[in-house]
């Protein structure tokens, strides 16, 4: 059994495994959080069931990542389930029936935004869609199947689930702990790391298309220099397809960004759940390192920005400069 301890007062790990629909509740709750900025999270349940003879599945959710744009399930899962049993089976569903109800999942989506009264048109306007229906055939159609599986475990057997299946899949871990106030704090995992660039730097950039990754001096030299790959790299499903380039920040004495290199291709690595980034040519050496200049701002995971921030930082350019 995991604690925290907060102010001296202790928080034991809730069990989940007899509150299916607490647990659920509390996603819900904190979609906004786990999700992040410029998403819509849909909470509807409908049958995705192409024809009369299917018994069909049911997703917990939707996701409407603007950003891209484009469109995930979410499933909500208790790992006491069991992967076999239900979680495996579930997911495979979801494959087989996704591009199949098409139709009906836009009709419910559409719905839902009415219900909620947003304003649809915003999500198109000063676009090449003619409306949400173009829209959302658009997103659908163009790109493969996306799951967001939201569980109470993300234990190896879980995370072994992402390398199963013919679509992107991200795994993210939901834990509440409670003290004997039954007074609440909550542990997950959070698809963006890197906050939303405000408006005023989206109209001057194009899309965050570079990771940057910290390295210590022995693997920095033997991978991203003399193999020409990095690894084992935590991306969110969301920015895959969209990453181009990769830098890299070395880490104590060097603290700064030194090098960068085209991506060629993104694999899972192994079964970690995490993956491999392919150089297309020996990584670049930048003229004048970007330093670090503000502590709280080394990366230490995934970090996202782009490209021609890093190519064309000036002499004076530091990390708070870049992302």
């Amino acid at each position: 059994m995991k604690y925290i301890v907060k102010d001296h007062i202790e928080y034991q790990e809730y069990n989940y495994e007899r509150n299916e629909k607490t647990f659920e509740k509390d996603v819900i709750m904190h979609a906004d959080e786990i999700f992040g900025e410029n998403t819509i999270y849909i909470d509807i349940k409908k049958r995705l069931k192409p024809s009369k003879n299917d018994d069909g599945t049911i997703p917990d959710g939707y996701l409407l990542d603007l950003s891209q744009p484009r469109l995930y399930l979410v499933e909500n899962e208790l790992r006491s389930h069991g992967i076999k049993e239900h979680i495996a089976p579930q997911l495979t569903n979801f494959y087989l029936n996704y591009k199949d109800s098409i139709e009906k999942i836009k009709e419910f989506i559409i719905k839902y935004l009415n219900d909620i009264h947003y304003d649809i048109e915003s999500l198109y306007q000063n676009s090449k869609f003619r409306n949400i229906d173009d829209l959302l055939t658009s997103i659908m159609m163009s790109n493969k199947l996306g799951v967001y599986m939201i569980i109470d475990d993300a234990d190896t057997r879980v995370l072994d689930l992402k390398n199963c299946y013919a679509f992107d899949m991200e795994i993210l871990e939901f834990k509440k702990y409670i003290n004997n106030k039954q007074e609440a704090i909550y542990l997950f995992d959070k698809i963006n790391d890197q906050p939303s660039l405000p408006a005023s730097e989206k109209d001057n950039l194009e899309e965050l298309n570079t990771i940057i990754v910290p390295a210590y001096e022995d693997g920095f030299k033997e991978e991203f220099i003399e193999n020409n790959r990095w690894y084992a790299v935590s991306i969110g499903i969301n920015r895959i397809n969209l990453l181009k380039y990769i830098a890299v920040y070395q880490k104590s004495p060097v603290k700064a960004i030194t090098y960068y290199a085209e991506i060629a291709k993104i694999e899972p690595y192994e079964d970690t759940g995490k993956y491999i980034i392919y150089f297309k040519s020996d990584a670049i050496k930048l003229k004048s390192p970007i330093p670090l200049k503000n502590p709280n701002k080394a990366p230490q995971g995934r970090v996202y920005t782009n490209i021609n921030k890093i190519v064309h930082a000036k002499k004076n350019t530091t990390l708070d400069d870049i992302f």
